[in-house]
């Protein structure tokens, strides 16, 4: 796609806003951001935004490093390979015009998750399950977070954000890499996330200000309607 001014600074309000909101309530950006970065193209959706937060989850992995679950992390990972494999297949046989309905659907499925599964146990079928939908759902639409979210609920605080973050970093790597290998990530889908990583920086940077002004129990119940709200505009722009 073709950067302006104009296309640059939406871009990235749409990430710092969803940067602070996921600060504020724990929930996957992934389920707002895919959405509205759609509506201004699709080229934006998966690669260009999750290579533009590569930088963040290397941090936090850093960062947290002692608290990272390393025992259930490699029978993830080996999941989420095989789900971005199939990912790829599936995005070289979906034809473009259905991207938007793909999108929406897949960010539905996220916010059912939310809402619905309470509570996992972590264990080997678990661990490849959710790993290979978790690679699955965030190489087609970014969304895969809100699945390895789940999956590791029951951890404490500063485990999951360890833990996700080397996950996620680990995602990036490998679906970048089988991207690649398969002539899906261009060298213009790498300048698109390079465009986008000021909104993700800024976000976490300016977050701390004003996660102390949002009630938890109301902020989830408005992220997920606003991705409600942006899975179903692409779906029915797929049918106009």
């Amino acid at each position: 796609m073709e950067w302006s001014l104009e296309t640059f600074l939406l871009a990235n309000t749409i990430l710092i806003l969803a940067s602070i909101l996921q600060m504020a309530t724990g929930v996957s950006i992934g389920m707002i951001i895919v959405p509205f970065l759609a509506m201004i193209s699709y080229t934006l959706v998966p690669v260009p935004v999750v290579f533009a937060s590569l930088t963040l989850t290397v941090m936090m992995a850093y960062q947290g490093r002692e608290h990272i679950d390393m025992k259930n992390v490699p029978q993830v990972s080996v999941g989420m390979f095989l789900g971005i494999l199939v990912a790829v297949y599936l995005l070289k046989n979906i034809h473009f015009e259905y991207l938007g309905l793909v999108f929406g659907l897949l960010i539905l499925v996220s916010v059912f998750i939310s809402l619905k599964v309470k509570s996992f146990k972590l264990g080997r079928s678990l661990n490849y399950t959710g790993g290979f939908m978790a690679g699955l759902i965030g190489a087609m639409a970014a969304v895969g977070g809100q699945i390895l979210a789940l999956v590791f609920q029951n951890h404490s605080l500063a485990s999951i954000k360890a833990t996700l973050a080397v996950l996620y970093t680990f995602f990036t790597f490998a679906m970048l890499g089988i991207f690649y290998m398969f002539d899906e990530f261009s060298y213009g889908q790498m300048i698109s996330g390079f465009y986008m990583m000021p909104g993700f920086i800024i976000g976490v940077l300016i977050a701390p200000f004003f996660v102390k002004y949002f009630n938890p129990k109301y902020a989830k119940t408005v992220v997920l309607g606003m991705a409600t709200f942006g899975a179903l505009v692409l779906i029915g722009k797929s049918f106009i």
